[in-house]
């Protein structure tokens, strides 16, 4: 696939008619936003205009290909019912905007841009960029995304595409992605060009043209998984990891790559403080909201329920505080040993992950709790 994508990719460039089919991907607003004074309004709506433009595009080499066999529909092609996020889901799932989601336990692990599948059922991956910026962090979801869909689908070797609207080829982050011969860079012209293909008034005003049904399409519930994923267990895998390794007196970080618990499983929730470990957590560890210290009493009386988690395999903490008349979480990060800041808010719009948070039990007393606290992990 990757073989026939590189030598014929060129052959389609993003044309006008693929341009204005792409906007019946957008919403009102969001067509509106493509020619937004504000830049980064309109760079948001061209982020998205532009990966419909390439799932467009791969639709109309899927026509043209043997080796690709079927497309993963999204957007307004996907039928599959858009099922709200919930404990105990595990799979691929679409979100209400039909954008494709691999979730474990309800949570979202990974959104796919693209997904392809190949001669024998191979299933390959796609990532758009519009923008070089944060080449480091793509470096690290495309690798997870690469680990995650082989583990999904039994696959050793899981074919990759990046694909871009400016030149991120000679990027370090992205050369190091490109080593692996299995993964493919496309390029295109810029949004900007693209965007020069078509009048402000025929995107904003106009009725997205209808298409008849790529007949290669397939729902993403549809791809069968190569064996049962239980994301909850694989957690209380690496939960139990911790704990082991802390009684030992050491940091556990991860294990084997080859081990789908440690590939897979990132956030750690290690639990929520009981009555004891709460007032010991309280005189312990430093917290700031927006510069302002909160005082140990305030902890003791604001918070109904304070969870530890950390995340593998940088042993980075995070805590998460829910205040009592509030129906969200305080994200708080370390910014040194001991001390922490808020750095957001964890509410239903990140339903799934809410709902796990919602789920954590006040586990940790306050030995254990010392042990954490004393640890690697917040020291």
């Amino acid at each position: 696939m990757n073989d026939w994508l590189a030598r014929n990719f060129p052959l389609f460039p993003p044309d006008r008619a693929t341009v204005l089919a792409a906007t019946r991907h957008l919403s009102g607003p969001q067509r509106r936003n493509l020619f937004s004074p504000d830049p980064g309004t309109m760079k948001t709506a061209e982020g998205k205009w532009y990966e419909a433009i390439i799932y467009e595009t791969i639709l109309r080499c899927a026509l043209a290909s043997g080796q690709i066999t079927r497309v993963v529909s999204k957007g307004p092609d996907a039928r599959y019912r858009r099922l709200q996020a919930q404990l105990g889901q595990n799979g691929l799932f679409y979100s209400r905007s039909g954008d494709i989601k691999v979730r474990g336990n309800g949570q979202d692990l990974a959104e796919l841009d693209l997904l392809l599948v190949g001669e024998g059922n191979s299933i390959a991956f796609g990532e758009i960029v519009t923008s070089p910026a944060a080449m480091k962090e793509l470096e690290k979801e495309f690798l997870y995304k690469k680990r995650l869909m082989g583990h999904l689908f039994g696959q050793q070797v899981v074919p990759s595409l990046l694909v871009s609207s400016v030149d991120i080829s000679r990027i370090s982050a992205v050369r190091r992605i490109l080593e692996d011969p299995s993964n493919l860079y496309l390029s295109t012209a810029t949004c900007e060009a693209i965007k020069a293909l078509v009048r402000p008034e025929e995107v904003i005003r106009g009725v997205p043209p209808r298409t008849a049904r790529n007949p290669k399409l397939i729902e993403a519930p549809d791809l069968p998984l190569a064996g049962s994923f239980e994301y909850r267990q694989m957690h209380d895998l690496q939960r139990s990891r911790v704990f082991s390794a802390l009684a030992n007196g050491s940091l556990y970080r991860g294990g084997d790559p080859r081990d789908p618990a440690t590939v897979i499983v990132k956030k750690i929730l290690l639990g929520a403080l009981e009555p004891g470990a709460a007032s010991l957590f309280s005189n312990s560890i430093r917290l700031t909201v927006k510069g302002r210290p909160i005082t140990p009493q305030e902890i003791r009386n604001r918070f109904a329920k304070i969870i530890l988690t950390v995340n593998l395999p940088e042993a980075e903490p995070i805590i998460y505080m829910k205040p009592r008349d509030k129906n969200h979480y305080m994200k708080m990060i370390r910014v040194r040993p001991g001390q922490f800041k808020f750095e957001s808010n964890r509410s239903r719009k990140m339903l799934g992950f809410f709902l796990w948070l919602q789920d954590v039990r006040p586990t940790l007393r306050a030995g254990i709790t010392e042990k954490l606290l004393n640890s690697g992990y917040f020291k």
